[in-house]
């Protein structure tokens, strides 16, 4: 007899369907798994995240795939157990294809790609369920309601967790959002897993957690429990990863995820208030492109613990704006702020500023990391293009029409020199900023520009997983910002 496969055509089998998840589809999967972590449903958290923008839940695309499967398979035989790795994110208005990559009568292989960058893999076996319950579960353990706000434990409280989650999916939005997985597997399943999404998201590890390995065998639907247990089984603290073990709604398995670390927090206008001297940069009208956050918001804070005036801009992050704003006024200092987009013409957005700026710091920046297939994008080096060297030049020419004599800073990256890989585009960009500011050097004299290659350091473009070595920002960037408003001598 010919397995399920044998009647789909062989283009099928390498793509069985694409899709474009957008916020619409994100905040229907976190209602309904209650996996609400701000990673994926706030844009303004999720960017001082290592994803950098809200990123498409993993296992909404798991169910999704599962759904695509049994959607493009009509007689799948019973799932026995599956491993999943979420190895690269998927970020919301990408289009993701799922591929078919192997189909044979006991197993399947999917995988996520994105402009033929895989993300994700899945290996199914298939076959009758043939794992029971562990015996670690405890049914007498009322299960946890679902919480509206995501935990946030130590390392040391998530070794000590375990215990029993309600499901937040029903019965009804499962079988109606993954009909055909629904019916291949079970709406129980699809709540189970549903569920372990809200597990790393919400509890634990929580707020600062990573969804990264899924492995999962079925039991008898005579063992499908109503809720998901769940206990930590191990883990690595240097790593910052936390394996659970987890049973319920017809599955067992263990999941894998890290605890990443948080965003970076740039030093207080208290803890400056001892490096500057109270008048040393008094006189200076300051614009710092980017002091919302990072290291423009060190820069703004460091002139304004020495008496200069600054103005910070933000394209996205208007809070983060004000609330480092506030931070420099409660200070004593002088602060305000604008809406401005790099990538629009700057004479336009600085028509109405109230002090003419004398120096000027530029630390716009679209997201650095982002996987792709292949070493070179050409629409990747135009991004970044517009913005380190277009946007940059816009920038001086309206602000040297004010004043002539503009000292401005150029931040340059170690990454000209290494080329640590995947940052082929960012070097480049970077690379040509430098010689826009070296001949501005020489033809635009009084205007002077000061490019410095910095080291890395701790922002939340350069967060990760787990512990990394940077240089300190203040003592990068003091000595810096004391050159630049050294000018005009």
């Amino acid at each position: 007899m010919p397995g399920p496969a044998d009647a789909v055509e062989e283009k099928e089998l390498t793509r069985l369907a694409q899709r474009i998840f957008g916020p619409a589809d994100q905040r229907q999967f976190a209602s309904v798994s209650g996996d609400q972590n701000p990673i994926h449903v706030d844009a303004l958290s999720a960017r001082r995240t290592q994803g950098g923008a809200p990123v498409v839940h993993g296992i909404n695309l798991l169910l999704w795939s599962f759904d695509s499967l049994a959607s493009a398979l009509l007689d799948l035989p019973p799932l026995r157990s599956f491993s999943a790795k979420f190895s690269r994110f998927v970020y919301l208005g990408e289009q993701v294809e799922l591929r078919l990559v192997q189909q044979e009568p006991h197993c399947s292989r999917l995988s996520f790609s994105v402009d033929n960058d895989i993300r994700s893999e899945i290996a199914i076996e298939f076959g009758d369920p043939e794992r029971h319950l562990p015996p670690w579960v405890d049914r007498s353990l009322a299960p946890q309601s679902p919480a509206s706000a995501a935990l946030d434990p130590s390392l040391e409280q998530i070794a000590e967790r375990g215990g029993n989650l309600a499901f937040c999916m029903t019965t009804e939005q499962a079988a109606t959002l993954f009909p055909s997985a629904a019916r291949w597997l079970g709406v129980r399943r699809i709540m189970s897993l549903a569920a372990s999404s809200y597990l790393v998201g919400m509890v634990c590890p929580g707020l600062h957690s990573l969804y990264s390995e899924l492995s999962i065998e079925t039991c008898p639907d005579s063992d499908a429990l109503d809720f998901l247990a769940y206990r930590v089984s191990k883990t690595y603290p240097r790593l910052r990863l936390v394996k659970q073990e987890i049973a319920g709604g017809g599955i067992t398995g263990t999941v894998t995820c890290f605890v990443r670390t948080p965003p970076a927090q740039q030093a207080t206008m208290e803890s400056l208030a001892g490096l500057v001297d109270p008048a040393e940069f008094t006189g200076s009208v300051a614009l710092i492109v980017g002091g919302s956050r990072g290291l423009g918001e060190l820069t703004a804070k460091l002139i304004a613990t020495g008496g200069g005036r600054v103005l910070i801009t933000w394209q996205s992050g208007s809070e983060d704006a004000e609330r480092v704003a506030r931070e420099i006024r409660s200070a004593g200092g002088a602060c305000a702020t604008l809406a401005y987009d790099a990538q629009k013409p700057a004479e336009e957005q600085l028509a109405g500023l109230a002090h003419v700026p004398t120096h000027a710091y530029y630390f716009a920046t679209p997201p650095i990391f982002r996987s792709q297939a292949e070493l070179f994008s050409r629409e990747r080096l135009k991004e970044f293009l517009a913005i380190y060297v277009e946007g940059f030049w816009q920038l001086s020419q309206a602000l040297r029409a004010r004043c002539p004599e503009l000292s401005m800073f150029y931040p340059s990256s170690v990454a000209v020199a290494e080329r640590p890989r995947g940052m082929t585009e960012y070097s480049m960009a970077k690379a040509a900023g430098e010689i826009l500011c070296a001949d501005m050097n020489v033809s635009l004299a009084p205007m002077r520009v000061i490019a410095v290659r910095l080291p890395r350091l701790p922002t939340d473009q350069t967060a990760s997983v787990t512990a990394a070595k940077f240089a300190d920002p203040v003592d990068t960037m003091l000595p810096i910002v004391r050159e630049v408003q050294s000018w005009p001598r």
